[in-house]
């Protein structure tokens, strides 16, 4: 069989490394827009049940990609000046690009065939191949050529970002939220080397527009960042790679394949950046792509069926608790009057996938000073 893949990110990588490796016979290529060594981004993190996840396309692999990882226990949450510790959860992250590079070197391995540099016309049709891959992110050619037979629907939210570096190792994934002038500003970062952090700037509809920041440059908001956030930068100024603003473009397909093409990752359903998954989800796309071609061997259509089937159900479940996470972060501003410890506690709860119970069994010590904040604010 050929299968060709578009996009040389994690998913598509991952597949095609698991593809060629379960069969060595296949012909199996990755094609990509960019040179091997660009990435636009720094550290991708990842929680320890989401490399548990990973570990079944391939334990080897992730232990390969571990060994390049930072490694963390707790989340920090930062309100009105006072840091709440989050104990229970164990983090890694790496930079992209040494993932990237790490996942080249396994499809190099297995015989996959790597072609980089090369951008695939918009109008392409798989006609030279038995599967066509989708891996080419939420702005796929691909896809965007077959909006119909997908059922593509496409929005933007309402929240602007920006992803940053910063030369400052934080210990732990981080929160950052500031207040200036009734204005409301994030902050998202965390270490991804031991001297270099990733940065994500975020701010809610109306303080884009109440700060100005709509009017300014890319650079002029960068420098309003640094500002703002001094403390949390120790000093250290933002460094951007292909650092603009944006909104998050939300991506949803009501088919995930069309003939002989399957849409995986980002270009399948964007992942939110505020529930942390969008890499894990996917190369977990990948491993549920390749395992349905395990099952079904050369059927094409019946893969695709299988992949969908067993896939979605996953997805829909992550879609919807990153719907809700999206609503919190638009609605900031109804939340800066809570104390830090409500803050955080409201905030851990946002996706409906963590409880009360599962923070009392996961989080103890911070459960244990949420029940002691809550009676001091009720005695006062």
């Amino acid at each position: 069989m050929k299968f060709k893949v578009v996009g040389g990110g994690p998913a598509g990588l991952y597949f095609a490394y698991l593809m060629k490796r379960s069969h060595p016979n296949y012909s199996v290529r990755v094609v990509e827009q960019n040179p091997s060594d660009a990435t636009y981004g720094f550290g991708v993190v990842l929680s320890a049940r989401a490399l548990s996840f990973l570990e079944g396309g391939d334990s080897e692999a992730i232990a390969r990609l571990t060994r390049r990882m930072e490694t963390w226990g707790e989340q920090h949450i930062v309100h009105k000046g006072v840091r709440v510790v989050v104990d229970g959860s164990t983090y890694f992250a790496i930079q992209r690009l040494a993932l990237l590079q790490e996942l080249q070197k396994l499809c190099n391995e297995a015989g996959v065939d790597l072609e980089f540099g090369h951008r695939i016309n918009s109008s392409v049709g798989g006609e030279d191949c038995d599967v066509l891959v989708a891996a080419d992110g939420t702005n796929s050619a691909i896809r965007d050529s077959h909006t119909l037979a997908f059922d593509t629907r496409v929005m933007d939210l309402q929240n602007y970002y920006a992803w940053y570096g910063v030369e400052k190792p934080y210990d732990a994934h981080t929160l950052t939220f500031a207040q200036r002038d009734g204005d409301i500003l994030c902050g998202h970062h965390y270490r991804f080397t031991p001297t270099m952090s990733t940065f994500v700037a975020e701010v809610d509809a109306k303080s884009w527009l109440s700060t100005g920041m709509s009017t300014m440059t890319d650079d002029e908001r960068k420098r309003l960042f640094e500002d703002v956030f001094s403390d949390a930068l120790g000093g250290n100024p933002l460094i951007s790679n292909q650092s603009m603003w944006r909104r998050w473009r939300l991506v949803k397909n009501g088919r995930w394949y069309y003939r002989n093409i399957v849409l995986i990752g980002d270009a399948q359903r964007s992942a939110h950046p505020s529930i942390g998954s969008g890499t894990r989800l996917a190369m977990e796309d990948s491993i549920a792509l390749w395992r349905a071609f395990k099952e079904e061997g050369t059927d094409v259509e019946a893969a695709f069926r299988r992949y969908e089937r067993e896939r979605r159900p996953v997805r829909d479940k992550l879609n919807r608790a990153a719907e809700r996470s999206i609503d919190w972060y638009e609605n900031m501003p109804e939340k800066m009057d809570l104390s830090p410890y409500d803050f955080a506690y409201d905030y851990l709860l946002r996706t409906g996938l963590m409880t009360s119970e599962r923070l009392e069994q996961d989080s103890p010590k911070f459960m244990e000073h949420y029940r002691k904040n809550v009676d001091v604010v009720k005695a006062l």
